[in-house]
């Protein structure tokens, strides 16, 4: 059993579908990293206001808080302020994804208590033993705190800082209104994380390998479409190779069936001329009958001639030709028969037109026809005008012939130049 190798490959209009579907799912993975690296003002603005909102909350609270255990408190009571005011921003900060915070007592005690991270559960575990905000941020947060004591009540302030991978900001609060405060609240939101720096790696991996993936299936697809385009123009030569053999086995068929139309006559009229030699000898063979084989012989020979200058006109010496003198010459050759026909020659010729390459010969006999014909369609009179131009471009040359015959009928002209086609009783269908 013979066995068949089957491909299957998706149209090309699904290929280019998927192709520009994956171009541009990689360029908004790309467009989505540029711009959620970038911290606008915009976004610093909306974190400014949650952070704020987030500090008034935490201050109102430890000062309500604050009038049942007045501060500063004694070295004994910390444990229990730690615990009381660590509820307050562990409450206040779950509101508040991302934002981490606690509270900074001034005066003798220069510490930092109540520290909340509740949206990040599992550094908020890591850090439950301690108070202190990160180390790398404290000290900003440490010298902004200590500032903001003096501040009016409902005042604040804020900062931006740039603190190894991570960008922050910082707003600090202060709490009651005593003056300098003895506590303020201290909240903070990581513009751009460690964490966030992780994942626009990974988006940035993920656009990336997408573009790289798209571009390589676009030169896969691009080698597959000139591989296809190849195999089209192959197929396309091959097929006008054969319709080229098949059109040049039609014109010989057609040229063979004419060719023997055109000898076939000749030579019936020899054959039975000759036959007649032989059944009457003497009888048959007068001058009349020998004339009449010579005629036959001479139809034949141009018949033959006409063929031969058909099949190889192309092949003829190109060389500088004046049409202008050939036009003449033809013309001149007419005259006579014009003239007795009642048909007027005109010529207007362009003096700009130079000398053509071709063939003599060639054009001459492509002259003779035209001029031959169209005085065959004026049998009674009329008016035949030659005219040359050279073409605005210096390229062409233009002959027009133009006569005052009743024309070529459309069902004719279609046949025009098929060889041997003729509708004059003497032609063979070749000019």
């Amino acid at each position: 059993m013979a066995l068949r190798k089957l491909r299957f490959a998706a149209p090309l209009g699904i290929q280019i579908a998927f192709l520009t579907c994956l171009f541009l799912g990689s360029l908004a993975a790309l467009a989505y990293d540029v711009f959620r690296v970038r911290t606008t003002p915009q976004l610093e603005r909306l974190t400014r206001q949650r952070l704020l909102e987030a500090s008034s909350a935490m201050a109102e609270a430890a000062a309500n808080s604050a009038t049942r255990r007045p501060l500063p408190v004694t070295l004994g009571d910390w444990n229990a302020v730690g615990r009381e005011l660590s509820e307050i921003s562990d409450r206040v900060l779950s509101r508040f994804d991302g934002v981490e915070g606690g509270f900074y007592l001034d005066g003798d005690a220069d510490r930092f208590v109540g520290y909340a991270f509740p949206t990040d559960r599992p550094q908020r575990k890591r850090r439950s033993d301690k108070n202190e905000p990160p180390p790398l941020e404290e000290p900003y947060i440490r010298v902004q705190a200590h500032d903001c004591l003096v501040l009016p009540a409902g005042e604040y302030s804020a900062s931006v800082h740039d603190v190894g991978p991570s960008r922050v900001m910082i707003v600090t609060e202060p709490v009651g209104e005593e003056r300098p405060a003895t506590a303020a609240t201290w909240v903070m939101y990581r513009l751009v994380s460690p964490r966030m720096l992780d994942r626009q790696v990974r988006r940035s991996q993920v656009s990336t390998g997408l573009a790289l993936a798209g571009l390589l299936l676009a030169l896969g697809l691009t080698a597959r479409l000139g591989l296809h385009l190849k195999r089209q123009q192959r197929e396309q030569n091959r097929l006008r190779d054969e319709l080229r053999r098949s059109e040049r086995l039609a014109a010989l068929g057609k040229l063979l069936a004419g060719v023997a139309h055109e000898i076939r006559n000749p030579l019936a009229a020899i054959r039975s001329t000759v036959q007649l030699w032989q059944r009457l000898p003497e009888q048959a063979r007068t001058p009349e009958s020998l004339e009449a084989v010579i005629r036959s012989v001479d139809r034949l020979n141009e018949t033959v001639t006409q063929l031969l200058r058909f099949s190889r006109t192309d092949s003829l010496d190109r060389q500088p030709v004046d049409v202008h003198l050939l036009l003449r010459d033809t013309l001149e050759l007419f005259a006579v028969q014009a003239t007795r026909q009642g048909v007027e020659l005109k010529a207007a010729f362009d003096e700009r037109l130079p000398s053509v390459i071709g063939s003599d010969p060639a054009l001459r006999q492509v002259f003779v026809n035209l001029i031959a014909n169209a005085l065959d369609a004026m049998p009674s009179g009329g008016q035949l005008e030659v005219t040359t131009r050279f073409g605005d471009s210096g390229k062409f040359v233009t002959i027009d012939f133009a006569d005052s015959g009743e024309g070529v009928p459309p069902e004719i002209a279609a046949h025009l130049f098929e060889p041997f086609f003729t509708t004059r009783p003497q032609g063979t269908g070749l000019g």
